[in-house]
């Protein structure tokens, strides 16, 4: 067989999921979706998975024109309103990212074209929630409505919020641009980015009539995934919450705010005491909208509410910490001042959640002072900075630093906003605690593909070093169900003999399925993350990462579950073939035999590579090798780099694809090979 007629497992981000149309639908009633991704990437079909509150049922699902999927979804009518996450389940490539869909209270309708102009508007009956799409370039979509005097207007798109993006060719986020117009076709208000970049609109009507609201992208951009949410009419819309956040496992009472909404109005929310990641979301479930919620980061810490006067030093509110601060920017020039009281050598974080997770516009600056008024150490904008793996969809504003005390004492901490922005959406929330050695652990794909049953496919997993850690960190894989197989390995600390390299803070982890198992079978997993300090053990779980859109930078969003699904098989795949550890010395070379299994007969070769986390992007350790099959054996070598620090590191031999984060992990892969890099002499 020829290598260019080899099947190939196919690259991740071709079976990716880029957008659901509608992304979104009415309590009590049905709704057909349309699921796009990369041509055929997402077929044939075997179902949906929904992840967030109850309410949908998956009546039917089927392949759609030119690739799609297409499914029908039965909401109940007292389905919670607010977001879900849906992914479809599929033979390509096992289970897909997830995108976003929003469960509403208002009556939902679908954008008719031709409606460019206003001429050709496309006629509403408001209250309603528009399902539109800007497709292709320079498309605009206009809307007629007939309203009353004196009617308090809502117009407002929520894309942005729901991650709308395109992908390569159309890369970027969504960002649209709203106008609302008279009978006369003149302006009287117009937005862009209200609500990060999704526009809202608020205008009293001033006389009884027909009016125009009219969508475009900016630049009059477009493309097929450019799907909006167009809520219009007197009705109540969520742009904020305070606090933004609470302590997990407990209860607090939350104020919800907005264009509509009744002054005062309170949700008592519970916050989970199990999520992977510190986040829910919250919505009105009780008033008729559009069914956008809002993020609540969840905390660790006991919580407390900024109170004024806090506006100077004199006046600074006294913390108790470790503690979590919930407060606004509440007048123009606002400064908020918080005082706290170290030891001689303590280390403290103070860290400002803002933009991060909350989506509040703010822009921190943060300082801290003596006794003496002395500004002692400050803070603009945190990288934050994930490295390849964002998940946060911008450099963040938010402020966090790492403070040593000079001595014991009080210390003052300054929290200011740059950008002149105050009101009820300025909102943060300040923590302050013992910086500890500690680490974070993260994982991608959150969606592993087995590529057929009884093969292998890796998950990439992160470690992040925190307050001076050094130590090593064992990443396993737990929860699989019996007949499932996994392994761990450990992420390296810096240790005399071990200087910092690239090979520490990333390992793979593999799961094998068994032979048996059925396509499409579903798995949950998680991944924990252990180390020792002495006498202390710590243990984090791995957040999951889901694939948000490619570039040069992997950009991520988390999300609460990991899975492992099994796909059709995509050309042959990959078991050992008895060696499992391999001993070499810096610049060594060595060789291990691999079974090649589910062959052709007539293959006589097949590329493959030997892959190793790194930082960046990069995760090939040697240049892929065309390496001959005899008795379905392939003898693969290894030669590692001269620079290879000493330690035990865990590699892979896969197949030769595209096996960056850019566009998903190696696999069909082997289970992990030992290497263990011994001194010189």
């Amino acid at each position: 067989m020829a290598l260019a007629q080899l099947p190939q497992a196919p690259q991740y981000a071709d079976c990716r999921l880029d957008s659901v149309f509608p992304n979104g639908g009415q309590q009590g009633t049905t709704v057909t979706v349309t699921f796009r991704g990369q041509a055929y990437a997402l077929n044939p079909p075997r179902g949906v998975i929904i992840d967030g509150p109850p309410g949908i049922t998956v009546k039917e699902v089927k392949e759609g024109e030119k690739g799609t999927v297409v499914g029908t979804l039965e909401i109940a009518a007292d389905a919670p309103p607010g977001r879900r996450w849906l992914r479809v389940l599929n033979e390509r490539s096992g289970l897909t990212n997830f995108a976003q869909f929003v469960v509403g209270r208002l009556p939902e309708s679908l954008e008719a074209e031709p409606n460019n102009e206003l001429a050709k508007a496309q006629t509403v009956t408001i209250p309603t929630v528009i399902n539109g799409r800007t497709d292709p370039k320079a498309d605009i979509d206009c809307f007629r409505f007939a309203g009353k005097a004196g009617q308090k207007l809502v117009a407002a798109i929520a894309a942005f919020s729901l991650d709308v993006h395109g992908q390569y060719k159309d890369y970027g986020i969504a960002d649209f641009s709203l106008e609302f117009l008279d009978a006369d076709g003149r302006t009287l208000a117009a937005a862009e980015d209200t609500l990060g970049f999704d526009p809202l609109i608020e205008h009293t009507l001033p006389r009884d009539g027909d009016f125009f609201v009219r969508v475009t992208m900016l630049n009059f951009g477009g493309f097929p995934d450019a799907v909006y949410r167009l809520t219009l009419g007197e009705v109540p819309y969520l742009v904020g919450t305070f606090p933004s956040g609470l302590r997990r496992d407990t209860e607090a009472e939350v104020e919800l705010f907005g264009p509509n909404i009744p002054p005062g109005t309170k949700r008592r929310v519970k916050a989970e005491a199990d999520l992977t990641v510190p986040l829910q979301y919250v919505a009105l479930n009780d008033l008729p909208n559009s069914g956008l919620d809002m993020p609540l980061a969840v905390g660790e810490f006991p919580e407390q509410m900024e109170l004024e006067p806090n506006n100077d030093r004199e006046h600074a509110l006294p913390l108790s910490w470790p503690a979590t601060v919930n407060a606004r920017f509440a007048e123009p020039n606002d400064a908020d001042w918080y005082r706290v009281t170290l030891t001689a050598g303590q280390k403290v974080w103070f860290d400002v959640i803002a933009q991060r997770f909350t989506h509040s516009p703010v822009d921190t600056l943060l300082q801290v002072f003596d006794a003496n008024g002395q500004m002692l150490a400050e803070n603009d904008d945190d990288p934050h900075d994930p490295e390849y793996e964002s998940f946060h969809n911008f450099r963040t504003t938010d402020s966090k630093l790492l403070f040593t005390a000079p001595a014991a004492g009080e210390f003052f901490v300054k929290l200011t906003e740059q950008s002149g922005l105050s009101g009820p959406r300025a909102v943060y929330r300040l923590s302050v605690s013992e910086a500890k050695p500690d680490f974070h652990v993260r994982h991608f794909p959150d969606a592993v593909p087995i590529w057929g049953p009884g093969s292998t496919a890796a998950v990439l997993v992160k470690v992040d070093h925190l307050a001076d850690f050094n130590d090593d960190v064992e990443c396993s894989i737990e929860g699989l169900p019996d007949g499932w197989k996994s392994s761990s390995a450990v992420s390296l600390g810096r240790k005399p003999e071990r200087y910092y390299n690239n090979y520490q803070r990333k390992v793979f982890l593999t799961i094998t399925a068994p032979a048996d198992a059925a396509l499409g079978t579903v798995v949950p997993f998680r991944i924990i993350g252990r180390a020792k300090r002495g006498e202390e053990k710590i243990e984090h779980r791995s957040w999951p990462l889901t694939l948000f859109y490619s570039s040069d930078i992997g950009f991520f969003r988390a999300s609460q579950q990991t899975r492992a699904a099994i796909a059709k098989p995509q050309g042959p795949w990959l078991e050992l073939a008895g060696t499992t550890e391999l001993r070499l010395k810096p610049g060594g070379t060595g060789t291990f035999p691999v079974k090649v299994l589910g062959a052709a007969a007539d293959l006589k070769a097949m590329p493959l590579v030997i892959n190793l986390a790194t930082n960046g992007v990069a995760c090939g350790l040697v240049t892929p090798q065309n390496v001959p099959i005899k008795e379905g054996i392939a003898e693969v070598t290894v030669k590692i780099p001269a620079e290879m620090p000493i330690g035990t590191f865990s590699i892979v031999a896969a197949q030769t694809w595209g096996s960056d984060i850019r566009v998903g992990m190696p696999a069909p892969c082997t289970p992990p090979i030992k290497l263990v890099v011994e001194p010189a002499k």
